[in-house]
């Protein structure tokens, strides 16, 4: 009943406006009394009673003393610097790495239906993107429905795209025939790692795939060799494995027979005609024939520039530094005949002879720098017999006698259809 009371003068208080949260403003002065009145409306108001004592002097504490929560500012924006810096030294999660999958199925065997089981031959290639950071990770793969552990390969497969260096052998140009190799090297030692051929996959080139047809004819075979290499830029020299890997490319003459060695061949035999000029001329000759030497020493320069600056001559540089020095001496015979003749009674028979000689050399050279290009040429006969016993090697690894008779007879197609285009 009390209760009741109390309530009532209460409200009617603040009704009226003289209770003293309502008439006076909250002061310094007053402040205990605000403070008394708090406590005794939160005895009236079920919400203020719930809250805990802690809260309700944390609460109390604020509002009377305003003065300290300024006070705690600097305080607390310290701390939240702090955190915040310790947010920021938090080490950031790396992404899980992405690993590709791709299997291929290479044999498939019995299907025990009674044990539930088949038996099969298959490749795993993994693929996941190369971080220098961690160059020996490995996502250690397993097979979980594997019955038995067997043999187990590991396989790793490598894309390289890059441009290789490679010292050319340019002696028979333009009917070499080029090795193109890769040096494969192991970076452990000799006792550790040995570096072999793949005795159930030979190496093999795509001939399809090949971007110079038209400049080279890309050779069926592959060339393997084991070899062991010093490492002499170390502490200690080690000795390495080394794998060595090469394809063989012939280059397509066609171009330079009727581009160059015809043209080359014209100009030369257009200076055995200037002898019908009359030998009482000779500023005529030697004006034809210091023509033809411009020509061919500006024709040399031009196809020089398709050829790297090599210390040896080839067998092009041959053939045209001879043209240029027939195509000199003719001029020089010129101006001698011409100062003969003209202050000595000399017969003009000894031109003919001079003729005669200079045609006899002409014919000799060119049918030595046949005989070279033949031989040159030879060798290539020999890379279509590797091409031969090696497309036998692949065809005797194929599952049936029939897929290895289409893969011969394919090879044969190809070999008789470039052959014209490889000598040619």
């Amino acid at each position: 009943m009390s209760n009741s009371i109390r309530s009532d003068s209460y409200s009617e208080s603040v009704k009226r406006g003289i209770h003293p949260l309502t008439t006076s403003p909250i002061i310094p002065q007053r402040r205990s009394a605000t403070t008394g009145n708090v406590n005794r409306t939160s005895a009236y108001f079920p919400s203020m009673s719930n809250l805990s004592s802690n809260s309700r002097s944390a609460t109390i504490s604020a509002i009377v003393t305003p003065a300290s929560s300024h006070q705690r500012l600097p305080n607390l924006r310290h701390t939240m610097e702090i955190h915040s810096k310790k947010s920021i030294n938090i080490p950031k999660v790396k992404p899980p790495r992405e690993v590709a999958l791709r299997v291929k199925f290479i044999r498939l065997g019995e299907v025990n239906t009674l044990h539930e089981k088949f038996y099969a031959e298959v490749v795993i290639e993994a693929r996941w993107l190369y971080d220098p950071e961690a160059a020996s990770w490995n996502p250690n793969l397993y097979v979980k429905n594997a019955l038995d552990n067997g043999v187990v390969y590991v396989w790793e497969i490598r894309k390289v795209v890059g441009t290789f260096w490679e010292k050319l052998e340019l002696n028979s140009f333009p009917a070499d025939v080029q090795q193109l190799s890769l040096q494969i090297v192991t970076r452990c030692p000799i006792e550790e790692c040995v570096l072999v051929e793949n005795r159930f996959q030979p190496s093999m080139v795509n001939r399809e795939a090949f971007l110079a047809q038209q400049e080279w004819f890309l050779y069926e075979h592959i060339e393997t060799r084991s070899t062991i290499t010093t490492e002499d830029f170390s502490f200690r020299p080690i000795r390495q494995s080394t794998f060595l890997v090469t394809c063989c490319v012939a280059r397509r003459p066609g171009y330079f027979y009727w581009n160059v060695y015809l043209l080359i061949f014209l100009i030369t035999l257009i200076a055995l005609t200037v002898y019908g000029v009359a030998p009482e001329h000779p500023q005529s000759r030697l004006q034809i024939t210091c023509t033809l030497l411009l020509t061919s020493i500006m024709f040399r320069w031009s196809v020089s520039r398709l050829l790297p600056p090599v210390s040896y001559l080839t067998l092009l540089d041959k053939y045209t530094l001879i043209s240029l020095v027939f195509i000199s001496l003719n001029s020089i015979w010129h101006s001698i005949i011409g100062f003969l003749i003209r202050h000595t009674a000399i017969s003009k028979m000894i031109d003919y002879y001079v003729l005669s000689l200079f045609t006899a050399f002409f014919l000799i050279y060119h049918f030595l720098m046949a005989l070279f290009l033949f031989q040159a040429l030879r060798s290539r006969q020999v890379m279509l017999e590797s091409d031969r016993q090696y497309a036998s090697k692949l065809a005797g690894m194929f599952e049936t006698f029939v897929q290895g008779h289409h893969a011969v007879q394919r090879f044969q197609e190809r070999l008789n259809s470039s052959r014209t285009s490889l000598f040619v």
